[in-house]
């Protein structure tokens, strides 16, 4: 018989208020590529723990993202990313709390601000 193990899933929650005011800012695509990934969260029962990669403690625009993971929008390479950062769970030993959604890499010369960028600016609010 082949060993089948059930991927492991992160539960996963958002700050609504942050991402409501990323959203603001973004195009409607944006919008309509976060709702289908919440959509699977929601049947999922979270985020599996493959789509979910480390951020850089220090990146090279300075940000500054230790211990924080980010997903890709959509997978495995979308133009679009979510920043979370480690939180108690009631009944799991830790979840995830999304804090910042947004493109993940301008052009350059776009003064817009990244995903990552923002991520850093509410983690020193």
């Amino acid at each position: 018989m082949a060993d089948i193990r059930r991927e492991a899933i992160v539960p996963t929650q958002f700050d609504e208020d942050a991402i409501e005011h990323d959203l603001e800012r973004l195009p409607a695509s944006a919008a309509l590529a976060l709702k289908a990934l919440r959509r699977d969260i929601e049947q999922a029962g979270g985020l599996p723990l493959s789509q979910l990669k480390g951020c850089q403690a220090e990146g090279r625009d300075g940000t500054k993202l230790a211990g924080c993971v980010k997903t890709y929008i959509p997978w495995p390479n979308g133009r679009y990313g979510l920043v979370f950062i480690a939180i108690e769970h009631p009944i799991r030993p830790w979840a995830l709390r999304a804090i910042a959604f947004g493109v993940r890499h301008h052009p350059r010369g776009s003064h817009a601000l990244t995903v990552y960028q923002i991520a850093d600016r509410r983690l020193r609010e």
